[in-house]
């Protein structure tokens, strides 16, 4: 393992926060365009997966500040240690084993912090990741119950008009037979006169 300095520990703490905060920034924005995209196309399953993204990039966003004030609590924590190890010898010796008591204290501090926070973030994106799929079945099955319904509607309307084809039909058939009938009768007349 790498001994780093404080500074440098630092200094690569920022960076990879600066990442974070990045990454955040464009799941965001890659959320909010999925969104407009999904309004825009009627896409409601696109537009809930834009919004859960946003929101998961805000939840991220916020556990990365409320790491970053712990890591500072605990810079600041450690500071106030080296300051003390460099009080006199036999001061240093108590101040050493409060020190490392103090340390210990904030680090178990800030990894429960830490804890919790990452708690908190899974249990709301669990909740709204199950918001958003019982939206989506909601939808989904309002969706098929109008299918049926239109499906149901067009079968009416075929059997009516096939109904109205087969009266048609019947009614030409019988008027075809009433002027063949009448034809008939009218060839016997011209056949006796």
């Amino acid at each position: 393992m790498w001994n780093l300095s404080p500074r440098e520990e630092a200094r690569m703490t920022d960076h990879d926060k600066a990442g974070q905060a990045r990454e955040s920034l464009i799941d965001s924005v890659k959320g909010k365009a999925k969104e407009l995209f999904g309004a825009v196309t009627g896409n409601d399953s696109l537009t809930a997966q834009g919004q859960l993204q946003q929101a998961e990039a805000e939840q991220r966003k916020e556990a990365n500040k409320e790491r970053a004030v712990a890591d500072a609590e605990a810079r600041e924590a450690r500071a106030d240690v080296a300051e003390a190890s460099r009080e006199g010898a036999e001061e240093r010796r108590s101040l050493n084993a409060e020190a490392d008591a103090d340390k210990a204290a904030v680090d178990n501090q800030e990894a429960a912090q830490k804890r919790a926070a990452e708690q908190a973030a899974h249990q709301r994106l669990a909740e709204e990741r199950n918001e958003a799929d019982r939206e989506a079945e909601r939808k989904e099955r309002e969706a098929k119950a109008e299918q049926r319904a239109e499906i149901h509607d067009a079968d009416s309307q075929l059997a009516d008009a096939l109904e109205e084809h087969r009266e048609a039909a019947a009614e030409s058939a019988s008027a075809h037979a009433e002027a063949a009938r009448i034809r008939r009768q009218a060839d016997n007349l011209n056949n006796d006169a």
